[in-house]
């Protein structure tokens, strides 16, 4: 049967709702930059050891990594255009405050509600990705927007830096909450979900082409229990724990490491790391590039997803690897712009590959966890780096950790996954299902 071919009005809709959650995503992953680009200074300012930093720098992933799970669930009740919004607006004014905090403990409780507020982001932008595209076309749209996550982070180093130098950190954390104001009415205004977009019986039917579309019921606290009994689930979820781990790391101790470890002024960090991130960027959209051309080719959406994502890792760890025992800045800048790019192949193509284990109506839940088990990862990375760091007098001890753990997750996430979980193994088997 020939493929279907949605309209030029489907094509624009879909690039718009990419732009949007493109737009978000990087100013998510600029507030989350904003600590460790400013690590130095407000170490002097509050008075806080490396070791103290390395937990501050882990209350957000902690905090983001447990509200993952209720939040999955709430996200499937209420829908992805909610939760974006709610979320950009809490975590927009938890930016905000903590231009005014005063002390480490005010701090501590800014990045918790960061955490909060971000928590339901990436799992509700795959969902509507979900929704905006057929199976075989997920791939490119998932790795466009979790590359303009990176793309943030690659932008926030120097225009941070820069801002900083210029009025001070307590600014760079007021004006960045401020763009997520903005950016919260923006989506309000815009965002609608294909049920509320008037599209064509056609283009419902090209989103929807190649499933079995079923009448399974709401989500509910019982189903969102049962996806924690199969193999595919705790295969991914501790495959993502190794990405994230070392993901972590590199998130949160990067302008530390060049700081320290290479003895680089905060300018030229800022400056410098700009290059991995970009590369992080390439990497993302390389993800899903790769893994729409193997769904293409006669692989399973799932596998289109674990193929690039454990090729990410082994890539990842042996670059790792090799930064971990560089002596010069150049040859660590490109070992770490390798490791990056290896980093976010595996992790765009995480959610590639959740977006087709499990049926659209838990998603959100199934991608709330997976990401809490990420989260979770990136939680103890920074906190044992900073530990490690600090005892050792360098970093090649915890990013040779960081390359074995993720040598271990490649493995799992290609030994133990068994396939995709299905409306039947779920025990929710009812008629035909509208995406709503």
């Amino acid at each position: 049967m020939a493929e279907s071919a949605g309209s030029r009005r489907l094509r624009s809709l879909q690039w718009a709702v990419v732009t949007q959650l493109s737009a978000i995503g990087m100013i998510n992953y600029m507030d989350r930059a904003t600590l460790s680009i400013a690590n130095p200074l407000i170490r002097q300012d509050l008075g806080l050891s490396v070791t103290q930093m390395g937990f501050l720098l882990s209350a957000f992933p902690l905090t983001y990594a447990l509200a993952q799970l209720p939040l999955g669930l709430v996200i499937d009740r209420l829908g992805s255009r909610l939760l974006i919004g709610v979320g950009l607006t809490v975590w927009s004014l938890a930016q905000c405050l903590a231009g005014f905090a005063g002390s480490a403990s005010q701090m501590w409780a800014l990045r918790f509600m960061l955490g909060v507020g971000e928590a339901p982001t990436l799992p509700s932008s795959t969902k509507a990705v979900r929704r905006w595209y057929a199976s075989r076309e997920r791939g490119t749209p998932v790795g466009i927007f979790t590359g303009a996550n990176h793309l943030g982070q690659a932008i926030a180093a120097p225009f941070l830096t820069l801002l900083m130098v210029m009025l001070g950190w307590r600014w760079m954390f007021i004006a960045m909450g401020v763009v997520g104001f903005a950016c919260a009415a923006v989506w309000f205004a815009l965002y609608r979900d294909p049920a509320d977009a008037n599209l064509s019986v056609a283009d419902h039917a090209h989103l929807t082409e190649g499933e079995t579309i079923r009448d399974v019921r709401q989500m509910t606290f019982t189903l969102w229990r049962r996806l924690f009994r199969f193999r595919t689930s705790w295969g991914m979820f501790l495959g993502v724990f190794a990405s994230s781990y070392m993901g972590g790391v590199y998130a949160t101790w990067l302008p530390g490491y060049m700081e320290m470890e290479h003895h680089l002024s905060i300018t030229n960090t800022g400056l410098i790391i700009t290059i991995p991130y970009i590369c992080s960027v390439v990497g993302s959209v390389f993800a899903g590039w790769s893994s729409d051309l193997l769904v293409r080719r006669g692989t399973t959406p799932l596998d289109g997803g674990r193929i690039p994502f454990v090729a990410g890792l082994i890539g990842m760890a042996f670059f790792t690897g090799l930064t971990a025992i560089s002596g010069g800045l150049v040859t660590a800048t490109i070992w770490l712009s390798c490791a990056m790019f290896f980093s976010q192949l595996s992790g765009s193509c995480s959610w590639v590959a959740a977006s087709a284990a499990v049926p659209e109506n838990c998603l959100g839940s199934f991608g709330g966890m997976q990401n809490c088990f990420g989260y979770l990862g990136g939680a103890v990375a920074p906190a044992l780096t900073g530990y490690a760091v600090q005892a050792t007098g360098s970093f090649t001890t915890p990013l040779l950790i960081g390359a074995g753990v993720s040598v271990v997750g490649a493995a799992i996430y290609w030994f133990v996954p068994c396939g995709p979980i299905t409306p039947g193994d779920l025990g929710d088997v009812r008629p035909v299902y509208a995406l709503a």
